[in-house]
């Protein structure tokens, strides 16, 4: 049995190439088929995603959500939250209120308003050079997780990430270590990538490069190689 965690934008989905999609999603139902276990990891919330993997039917065994702060199993049960400390919040939300940041607190599944129910901070930013102003500024004056996306800044707790995710999956199912593989594309999946075996999709960030993984063109390539291992 081998036990793959992929990420979602840019390695299993597409949103200009349905042919890849369609591509990636058999390759994903063949390897659960054959016994193994598929694990998407992503930055998005639940509501958000579940409404793809309807949309394109894609099958999981496991669903880990916001980065790592939400782990889910396909009956879509919540395994495990970490949540942002109420204390942190109280120390970002200044610092974007002054700013005149947009932003907004998400619970895993929806915004709230409940300090105590936060998950991830998000900020609506697809501009480069401000998402850098608002990570230095944050990460001058905040214990936190605090990274990029295409459209955002995202701030989690400091101890999430793919791959303490991918542990806490580990230990909480008293899965083998050995039977991990990861593939990503993002600075996101850096952690997990790094932790783990696994491979890179050939179109990523430059922060991945150091890690010398083997790169694929797409998903379904590096799942047809795991199946004849």
């Amino acid at each position: 049995m081998k036990i793959l965690a992929s990420d979602f934008d840019g390695t299993i989905y597409y949103p200009d190439d349905s042919e890849k999609n369609i591509r990636n999603v058999n390759s994903i139902r063949n390897f659960i088929l054959k016994g193994n276990i598929f694990c998407i990891i992503t930055g998005r919330n639940y509501s958000d995603i579940k409404l793809l993997l309807n949309k394109y039917n894609i099958p999981y065994s496991y669903l880990i959500c916001e980065d790592g702060a939400k782990i889910f199993n396909n009956m879509d049960y919540c395994m495990d939250t970490i949540y942002l400390d109420k204390d942190t919040i109280e120390n970002v939300i200044p610092i974007l209120d002054e700013n005149k940041f947009n932003y907004y607190l998400d619970d895993g599944y929806n915004e709230t308003n409940n300090l105590n129910d936060c998950v991830k901070i998000v900020v609506n930013c697809d501009n480069r050079d401000l998402q850098k102003k608002i990570i230095n500024q944050i990460r001058k004056k905040v214990n936190v997780h605090v990274y990029a996306s295409r459209f955002h800044v995202n701030i989690i707790e400091a101890s999430v990430n793919k791959a303490s995710a991918l542990k806490r999956l580990l230990n909480i199912e008293n899965f083998s270590y050995n039977d991990f593989y990861v593939i990503g594309d993002n600075d996101n999946d850096y952690e997990m990538l790094k932790s783990f075996t696994g491979a890179v999709i050939k179109k990523h960030h430059s922060c991945l490069d150091n890690l010398k993984k083997k790169e694929y063109d797409e998903l379904n390539e590096y799942i047809f190689d795991l199946l004849k291992i």
